[in-house]
This record gives C-alpha cells, sequence and structure tokens, in this order.
C-alpha cells in the first residue's frame, strides 16, 4: 500500500509539472507600434535577457504586415523573462530604401518614447528622430535597429490554485487506481511485462494532447476563423446543458500537436491529390494556387450568371452613378479585373473543363447591357491575355496568392489613364520582388514558398503622400482603412471605390492625381464624389455580383 502510494504521489507531481500552464499561466508579451510605409514589410524581433549586444540566443518573434492596409503592428512573444535589450530587423518590400517612420511603441502596459536618437544603433540604414518618430532611410535590402538602453520586459503570470488542486486530486486518485490496476493485472490475470509496458505506453498517450492547451490564441491566421471559447459549467448561475458539446469543440480547437497534425495530413492529402481543393484553395499545374471561394471554379467555366433580377438592379445602380457624373461634369468608369484563373487557365486542373467560351461570362453578360447605355466600362481581359508573353519575361500575376503582381497592375494603370486621357507616371523596370507569402500558401505551412521573380515597375520621382482614416460608413476592418492621397501636380481629383487589387495600383495611382481617394465600399454617395472631377469603381471580376445589392443614386 505504502509503495503504490509513493508510486502515486510521483506520478501526480509528474502530472503536475506537465500541466503547469493550465495553473501557471504565462503569458505572450504583447507588443505594438505604428509603422508608416509602404507594400509588405518583415519586422523581426529579437529580445535578450543580458544587457549587451549579443542576440545570438534570444527570445525571438516576426511579423509581417502590409503598411498599405495597415499601418498599426501588433505581435505577441511568448514566455518572456526579463528582457533588457531590443533588437529590430526589419526587411522593406521593393522598391527598396524607401522611408520608413516608426512611433509609438508600447509593450505590455508601458509606453516607449521616442525622443533620444542616441538611445539608438543601426545598421543598414540612417536615422533621425522628429516628433517622438523615429524616421528611418535604408541603405540595404535588410537592416536592424537595436535600442541600447536596458528595457525591463517580461510576460505576465497568472497563478490559479483552484485548478492546481483539482489536478492534483483527480492525478493522484487517477495514478493510484492505475497502478492498482496493473498490480491486480499482473497477480490476477498473469499479465507478461510486455503487456503491462503496452498498457502504461497506451494510457500515456492518452494523456498527449492535453499536456498543452493553447489558452491564448483567439483566432488561427491560417484557418482564418475564430477558435471556439471555453464555456462553463456553470454559465451565468445556470447549468450549461451543452458542456459536453462547447468543451470538444474548445478542446479540439487547443489540444497540443493540433498544428502538426494538421500540417502532416494536410501535406499528405496535398501531395497525393493533383486535384486538392479545400474550400478556399485550389491546387493548379506546375505548382500554381487558385482561390475556391466565391463559387471561383463555376465563374472559370462560366456557369454563372446574373439573373434577371439582379442584372437589372446592378444596371439600375451602375447607370444611376453615370447618369449623375455626367450631370455634374464628372467622369465615371467601371474597372472589372479579370480573375487569376481567367488569364492563366492552362494552369488551372484538368478536372475543369471549359465548354463555354469567356466572351460568354457573367462579366461580358454585364458589360453589353451596360453599353445600351454608354456605361464607360474598362475590362482588363484582353490588356492581360495580350501581355502574357512579353520581352519582360514577367507573370502578370502571382502564382500564390490570388492577385495580379505590380506588373500586371501597371498594364491595368496604363489602360485605365488612356480612358482618362492623362500621362502615366515614369517607371524604370530593373526591379524584381519574389512574393514568398501570398494570401493562398501562407496560410498552409505544408506547401512550399514561393520562389518566382516578378517584375515591379519603379517609379523614378514619387512625391504623392497619403494618410489612412477610418470612415463609420465604409468597411471598418483592420486594413481597410479610406486612402488619402495628394501629389505635386494639377491632374484632376478622383475618388477610386475599390477593392483589394487597387493596392498593387496605388503607388501609381497616387502619383497621377492631384487630389485621390480609396474607399473600401462600393456604396457610392453624393456627398463623397462632389469635389472629384473622375469617380472609378474597380472590382475584380468573381465579385461583381456586389452591384446587385447597392442602392441607385438618387438626384
Amino acid at each position: 500500500m505504502k509503495k503504490r502510494t509513493l508510486i502515486s504521489i510521483v506520478i501526480t507531481i509528474v502530472c503536475i509539472a506537465l500541466t503547469n500552464k493550465f495553473w501557471f499561466c504565462i503569458k505572450p508579451l504583447q507588443i505594438s507600434f505604428n509603422a508608416e510605409g509602404s507594400g509588405d514589410t518583415k519586422f523581426e524581433f529579437f529580445l535578450n535577457k543580458e544587457d549587451n549586444n549579443d542576440f545570438k540566443k534570444v527570445k525571438y518573434g516576426v511579423i509581417e504586415t502590409n503598411l498599405d492596409e495597415n499601418d498599426s503592428v501588433e505581435l505577441f512573444i511568448n514566455r518572456v523573462h526579463s528582457a533588457k535589450r531590443v533588437k529590430i530587423s526589419i526587411q522593406p518590400p521593393p522598391p527598396k530604401f524607401q522611408t520608413l517612420a516608426l512611433s509609438d511603441f508600447q509593450a505590455r502596459h508601458g509606453k516607449y518614447n521616442l525622443d533620444d536618437l542616441k538611445a539608438f544603433s543601426i545598421e543598414g540604414a540612417k536615422l533621425k528622430i522628429d516628433n517622438d518618430r523615429l524616421i528611418i532611410y535604408p541603405e540595404s535590402e535588410t537592416f536592424s535597429l537595436i535600442y541600447n538602453k536596458p528595457v525591463d520586459l517580461k510576460s505576465s503570470t497568472k497563478f490559479d490554485i483552484k485548478i492546481l488542486i483539482v489536478i492534483a486530486v483527480l492525478s493522484f486518485l487517477l495514478s493510484y487506481k492505475l497502478t492498482s490496476y496493473l498490480a491486480d493485472f499482473k497477480t490476477l490475470n498473469n499479465a507478461s511485462r510486455m503487456d503491462i509496458v503496452f498498457l502504461v505506453i497506451f494510457f500515456i498517450l492518452l494523456f498527449i494532447p492535453m499536456s498543452h492547451i493553447d489558452t491564448q490564441s483567439d483566432t488561427s491566421e491560417k484557418e482564418n476563423r475564430t477558435l471556439a471559447k471555453y464555456e462553463p459549467f456553470i454559465k451565468d448561475k445556470m447549468i450549461n446543458f451543452d458542456y459536453g458539446n462547447d468543451f470538444e469543440k474548445w478542446f479540439n480547437d487547443r489540444f497540443a500537436g493540433r498544428s502538426s497534425t494538421i500540417k502532416i495530413f494536410g501535406s499528405v492529402k496535398y501531395k497525393l491529390n493533383s486535384n486538392y481543393n479545400d474550400k478556399f484553395m485550389l491546387k493548379g499545374k506546375d505548382d500554381w494556387l487558385f482561390l475556391s471561394l466565391d463559387n471561383s471554379e463555376r465563374n472559370y467555366l462560366n456557369l454563372d450568371k446574373f439573373s434577371k433580377e439582379d442584372l437589372q438592379k446592378a444596371i439600375d445602380y451602375l447607370v444611376s452613378i453615370d447618369k449623375y457624373c455626367k450631370k455634374h461634369n464628372k467622369k465615371f468608369i467601371l474597372v472589372i479585373c479579370p480573375d487569376k484563373n481567367k488569364i492563366y487557365g492552362e494552369h488551372y486542373p484538368d478536372l475543369y473543363i471549359k465548354n463555354i467560351s469567356d466572351t460568354k461570362s457573367r462579366a461580358n453578360q454585364l458589360i453589353t447591357e451596360l453599353r445600351k447605355y454608354n456605361v464607360d466600362v474598362l475590362y482588363l481581359y484582353e490588356v492581360m491575355q495580350n501581355n502574357k508573353n512579353n520581352k519582360h519575361n514577367s507573370l502578370l500575376y502571382y502564382k500564390n496568392d490570388t492577385h495580379w503582381n505590380h506588373y500586371g497592375a501597371y498594364l491595368g494603370y496604363i489602360e485605365l489613364l488612356k480612358k482618362i486621357g492623362i500621362k502615366p507616371v515614369s517607371v524604370t523596370f530593373k526591379e524584381k520582388e519574389i512574393h514568398e507569402n501570398g494570401d493562398l500558401n501562407s496560410r498552409y505551412n505544408f506547401v512550399k514558398k514561393e520562389k518566382e521573380e516578378y517584375l515591379y515597375p519603379k517609379i523614378q520621382n514619387p512625391t504623392a503622400q497619403c494618410t489612412k482614416e477610418t470612415n463609420p460608413k465604409h468597411d471598418l476592418a483592420v486594413g481597410h482603412e479610406d486612402i488619402i492621397c495628394k501629389a505635386d501636380n494639377k491632374n484632376p481629383k478622383v475618388v477610386f471605390y475599390r477593392d483589394s487589387f487597387t493596392i498593387a495600383l496605388l503607388p501609381y495611382l497616387k502619383e497621377s492625381f492631384e487630389d485621390s481617394k480609396y474607399y473600401r465600399t462600393y456604396q457610392v454617395r453624393k456627398s463623397e464624389i462632389e469635389d472629384s472631377d473622375i469617380v472609378v469603381i474597380e472590382r475584380v471580376e468573381r465579385g461583381i455580383t456586389v452591384f446587385a445589392n447597392m442602392k441607385p443614386i438618387k438626384e
């Protein structure tokens, strides 16, 4: 009896140690700051617990964000114990050597003032302090910033005595019962040692999934969804009769090894299935990836059309904008960006055989009706098709992303300015980019990273300045703020109602107009276009059904 008790106590201590993240929670260190720049920019944080500049074996955190869409950067670093020094490695996108401004640094609950230039040292760039903003002038593709003053950064902790007692009691009772069972298993059933070992290993394996429960995460970036929240057994002073189902959903989203299990399963499925499709991504030929949302496959096959009712609603809306603009001496242009699968259909899976010509697509159905009302439509399908084989030997869309690249966007920009009657900005064709993390492959850690080089037309003398604003009438999602730009020219003023395809257009568009505004919405309002000379609605082809849900402008 004493021997069993002693063994049970030892097992209980081991269980308590293995489950320490339940009763002794170390929350991730939260770091946030503002970054004014452009394009996909990568920030890597290194935290040294020693008061020196040796950043070899340190805590590490990384985040990559598009500064065109979002200038607020936030990342979390797990289990930080009293960091003393901070180093930030920054990798900006092409075109290189653009200015980057950092401000409002906060770590946990403290804010750090950026008012002392001597507190920083930098490799590969020059620094300047301006109104508590750290202005960085890069001189290399990657540069590192070190804060030389000692800091005191550490994760907050939470000790839960109730959970500790529950774990201790359950572990002791279970281990005592298990040791008694194994003893009886040996003496009464005359089981072999191999049977006992197998039984012990089996019970140990049952505990592995619960050895590390992720209690910190609220969302899954890879799956683009909110994780299930823990619902207590007693909820609002009432018994939660769905506790079993709620707990199962919570546990399934957070058990130890979940990411690795999904990675292994997804990797096997992805490699064995040439037509891999998980309702978000569709695997094409030659390492091409395509979007599978929004009925993209049916749109590629030209099977989906506007219903008679929805087509009329879309026409009524777009024609009302055109009539209003013509009445008030404004120019209205509808720009439709072709889907990637329409331009690079030769890389689409052989499973999808197109029997209906693109001339009978849903986009052409809308365009045919709009032209009856003399609405100016720019459908970039032919432009993209005619430039697939170009002298620069560059693709027009990213292989790992749903969007066109900067060269594809630049070709669309040229066509738009031809319609408007404005001379395009001067660019050089020497820059290249590698879009390693697209919105398709970045979701899946079993899909290999991109190595393809894409042409990046670079503006020679940029002058435009842009700011971001939130508008309660528009999309308030992070990265969807209104973008307001001013340039040093006397060209017309323009308002864009746009989606994400405009992001690659923005470097060129903002230089081409004296005043340009970019709204992430499709409901045009008279008050928003009064001061403009040109109104442009830009929409990717698969999303043009949105116009059937908009309200026409009334005089």
